[in-house]
């Protein structure tokens, strides 16, 4: 059986959030024989407005697919690796490393599941922190909002200093 890992990166914009777990249940419904292990990243950015983390929203709606798509194809088993703790990109993808770092599974691909309009910076802070140890390989949903372009224009220029920030956070 082929083991993939499916990061799905949180985003505390609901709308934004449900077209990646969309897109992520569809891609990863093609597979067939295939064990698929969910790293569903994301805690509470908000703290007075929100009690759940993106990674149990994730988790909790991707169940309910599951239950539709999943059980018909044979030999496919989808399990939840949650990160609570990441509030930001560059936190996500330290996450994903100490977690490819201690696990003992021998992925034979990655995917990281995000927002068309937030590939770029994703990528490079997953450059920055990840490296070339394992190649990823992008899955984009396609939803945005008006301007979710122009904001991302605007946090590209921080690419260094939050990956600065995240890898001191948690001392790596």
């Amino acid at each position: 059986m082929m083991n993939i890992l499916l990061v799905l990166l949180g985003c505390n914009i609901s709308y934004l959030l449900n077209d990646r777990i969309t897109t992520a249940v569809q891609f990863a419904s093609g597979f067939n024989k295939t064990s698929v292990n969910w790293f569903l990243s994301g805690g509470i950015k908000n703290p007075s407005e929100d009690t759940v983390t993106e990674a149990e929203k994730m988790a909790a709606q991707i169940s309910q697919y599951e239950k539709t798509y999943v059980r018909d194809v044979a030999g496919n088993n989808w399990n939840y690796i949650y990160d609570t703790v990441a509030t930001n990109t560059a936190e996500n993808f330290i996450m994903v490393k100490k977690y490819l770092d201690e696990t003992n599974v021998d992925y034979s691909q990655v995917f990281v599941v995000t927002s068309d309009f937030h590939h770029l910076r994703a990528s490079k802070i997953a450059e920055k922190i990840i490296g070339e140890e394992k190649e990823i390989r992008w899955i984009l949903s396609e939803a945005e909002l008006h301007d979710s372009r122009y904001w991302e224009k605007i946090h590209i220029k921080n690419v260094d200093a939050d990956v600065n920030k995240a890898i001191e956070k948690f001392k790596m």
